[in-house]
């Protein structure tokens, strides 16, 4: 629940955020007749995202066992790649954003080009959408599709419509660069957990050796208690992992999590990025 909670909240407020500018600078340029534009082109890219979905999800159901790994494993391991380039993307160029989003509304606005616009808010967010499909792929296939998971989802998607309606509407201020780098590290975290469930059902295909017990805490924190519930639900945790399940996990989290942190104070020295 925790890990598609976290998925759908940053990604559900990241495309807010996008359309969110979009939205205020025509209000802003007294062009609220484009308006239902960008609304059309929300509303295509998510009717869209959720028929992608849909759609894999129903193929690979279809698939025999050692199919239905392998495709669960490379989602995992092109989700994780996805959303590691989107982390420090967003961290690297999210102060010049909006002064390229407007730029693009006023290019739209300039050639009177209803395509222009409505493909401008489609792109913002299928781009959320397909990373988000990726992501949800391997998540569901780990935590399963009980009520608790997609009960995560659906909460974290609200959540990230009421942050949105309190950014832009009733103007009140977040900190988005503590929230980013808090999601953004809880993720980080899941995305390593993603890892490790890779490598295992590359095991279960019979494509990679993945044998062995590196440690066994069934007995002191058993993954179906209370807390092992808590994290298996958000870093994938396992009480019997192999070797070289904690070995990958462990290979991306570490590098992964210090440049993120380490990150932070060279975006306040290159003020070229603000824009």
């Amino acid at each position: 629940m925790l890990a598609t909670y976290f998925l759908m909240l940053r990604e559900g407020l990241e495309a807010a955020l996008i359309i969110g500018i979009v939205g205020a600078y025509l209000v802003k340029i007294n062009r609220r007749d484009a308006l239902p534009k960008v609304a059309l082109g929300v509303a295509t890219a998510v009717g869209l995202s959720i028929a992608v979905g849909l759609g894999v999800a129903l193929t690979i159901q279809e698939l025999p066992p050692v199919l239905q790994e392998t495709l669960e494993g490379l989602a995992a391991v092109l989700a994780v790649a996805i959303l590691t380039w989107m982390l420090f993307w967003m961290r690297r160029q999210g102060r010049a954003l909006k002064g390229e989003l407007e730029h693009g509304v006023d290019r739209a606005l300039t050639a009177n080009s209803t395509r222009a616009l409505v493909g401008l808010a489609f792109i913002a967010v299928i781009r959320e959408g397909v990373e988000t499909v990726l992501f949800l792929i391997p998540i569901l296939s780990f935590h399963g599709t009980g009520l608790d998971t997609v009960a995560g989802g659906i909460l974290g998607l609200a959540s990230a419509v009421v942050f949105g309606w309190a950014i832009f509407i009733a103007g009140v201020r977040i900190n988005l660069r503590r929230f980013f780098t808090i999601t953004g590290t809880v993720l980080i975290f899941v995305s390593a957990g993603l890892v490790g469930f890779a490598i295992h059902e590359f095991g279960e295909a019979g494509l990679i050796a993945n044998t062995g017990t590196a440690f066994n805490l069934q007995p002191i924190l058993p993954d179906n208690g209370p807390l092992g519930s808590i994290l298996r639900g958000l870093f994938g945790y396992r009480t019997a992992p192999t070797p070289l399940e904690v070995l990958g996990y462990l290979a991306y989290l570490v590098p992964v999590l210090i440049l993120f942190i380490v990150d932070r104070p060279l975006i306040r020295r290159q003020p070229a990025v603000a824009g």
